[in-house]
């Protein structure tokens, strides 16, 4: 994992890992924490909105006060060699991500600003030879670590996710109250995961990462146990769920609910023995997973690998591949304005970046405030023509770019991937 004669060339000359955090969440928290424990990195600036659960934080870590910044621009002008967005709010992580993009600084990307507008912001980063990146420890980079090592190996990749304890798109903050109060997270936090909206920011963000694409809209979420993944997830025609190969899917109901996968491919007789030797399996298709993330301890490792080996944990390929539009949770009237993200309004849904521009759909990165010009009816999509936008400047020209990526491409679905699509 860590290069420890790496990083100790990069203390002789750099000293310590400097870090800027945006936010004062669940997630900073936990980071916080674990920085301390550690003598090759250090928190040098750090930013909320609100002062107070910053001060609640650094007392609790027992650092300085004098590490708050007044400003995202006082966030990033600092020695600090990476700034990272922890607030899951989009209009903040687009200004954030070029104020760390002016001031020359890596950036580690909220998985909502991320979904919004990874491709325009990865390509901006990559001009100047910055590292952009999602961070390791929350499924999209342990995804992405799973497909790159199954693809190095040769494998064919048959499927690659997450599992899911439960899903409900019409989840809302009621719903989830006990949920968020035994764990110690916003109500509205917990609805975003049971209705399905982060899981398809995480799965968009493997896609844009891979070119691997959901099977279909939403994607299948099926019900399925640890033991029959690789049974599941297979062509229709050998008696699983899957259209094709080289998909994105979440399966429902494995335990446990935390872990990632990847289910990879094999036709070598040579290999297929030595993986039934292994006892991995009859094949020809396998699962690979890991039963756990820890994203607020394991970033750091990310951080590591972002800034002394320069290299991003997952990032966008190119062109967008996926997109997360807006479905109504409710019947909405003409005059309403929209709430946030896990709110009672709207629910994320994964589809196509070539679908999503073609047909208009509001992206759920920029639904947050927005009032209504049109009644919609429960589970339908919300367009662009149905509202009008309230706040997110940088955010709307930021996907003004993201169409023109996405028009400029080619069809989604040819996915020129090595070996990604097998059916």
């Amino acid at each position: 994992m860590i290069n420890r004669n790496l990083l100790d060339a990069y203390k002789i000359e750099h000293g310590s890992i400097k870090v800027a955090i945006a936010g004062a969440g669940y997630i900073s928290k936990g980071l916080i924490q674990q920085i301390t424990l550690l003598d090759f990195i250090d928190v040098v600036s750090i930013y909320s909105k609100t002062r107070a659960p910053i001060i609640a934080l650094l007392k609790d870590a027992n650092l300085p006060l004098s590490i708050i910044a007044d400003d995202i621009t006082e966030l990033c002008e600092n020695d600090a060699d990476i700034v990272i967005e922890l607030t899951g709010d989009t209009e903040f992580g687009c200004e954030l991500a070029l104020a760390a993009l002016a001031a020359n600084k890596h950036f580690v990307v909220s998985a909502e600003t991320d979904a919004l507008v990874g491709p325009v912001l990865a390509e901006l980063f990559r001009e100047k030879d910055l590292i952009y990146s999602n961070m390791w420890g929350d499924e999209p980079g342990l995804i992405k670590h799973l497909y790159n090592y199954a693809d190095v190996l040769g494998f064919g990749i048959v499927a690659v996710g997450k599992f899911k304890g439960f899903h409900d798109s019409f989840a809302n903050p009621d719903t989830v109250l006990p949920w968020a109060e035994k764990s110690g997270q916003k109500p509205t936090m917990i609805a975003s995961f049971a209705d399905g909206s982060k899981m398809s920011m995480e799965m968009t963000i493997v896609s844009n990462a891979t070119g691997l694409v959901a099977d279909v809209p939403g994607m299948h979420l099926a019900k399925g146990t640890l033991e029959d993944i690789v049974d599941l997830l297979q062509l229709k025609e050998d008696g699983g769920i899957l259209n094709r190969t080289g998909v994105i899917e979440v399966v429902c109901g494995v335990e446990p609910s935390g872990g990632v996968f990847a289910v990879i491919t094999t036709d070598k007789p040579e290999i297929l023995h030595s993986l039934s030797y292994y006892k991995m399996g009859d094949g020809p298709n396998y699962l690979l997973y890991l039963p756990y993330h820890m994203p607020g301890i394991e970033a750091l490792y990310g951080l590591y690998v972002n800034v002394v080996e320069h290299q991003s944990i997952v990032r966008p390929l190119g062109a967008p591949v996926s997109d997360v539009i807006s479905r109504a949770k409710r019947d909405l009237k003409k005059g309403d304005q929209l709430d946030c993200i896990g709110g009672y309004d709207y629910y994320g849904e994964m589809t196509s970046a070539g679908l999503s521009v073609e047909h208009n759909a509001l992206p759920l990165g920029l639904a947050t405030g927005a009032k209504l010009l049109v009644d919609i009816k429960k589970g339908e999509p919300i367009l662009f023509q149905h509202v009008e936008i309230q706040g997110h400047k940088v955010g709307c020209k930021l996907r003004e770019k993201f169409s023109e990526m996405v028009q400029g491409s080619r069809s989604l679905d040819t996915r020129d991937i090595k070996r990604a699509n097998l059916g």
